[in-house]
């Protein structure tokens, strides 16, 4: 099963408004506020590598706070 973490980078202040949006997204399986060099790492599983991709692009990418994304993505 595909599964891919996102690390997230979003303005400070709105980690948590970012986790709680993630938590409402289906492949979502985890989303935590975390210090350091990103604010918010999510881990994402599918059943394909297209519905994450789709997931990432379209929903995550999209969230307003949210400034840069780098994904660790494996089969």
């Amino acid at each position: 099963m595909p599964e891919a973490f996102v690390l997230i980078n979003c303005d400070l202040g709105k980690e948590q408004e970012v986790v709680e949006y993630l938590q409402t997204l289906d492949c979502v399986k985890e989303a935590q506020a975390t210090n350091g060099a990103y604010d918010v790492i999510a881990k994402l599983e599918s059943k394909t590598e297209e519905e994450i991709d789709h997931i990432i692009k379209s929903k995550i990418r999209e969230i307003k706070p949210v400034n840069c994304i780098l994904t660790l993505q494996s089969e």
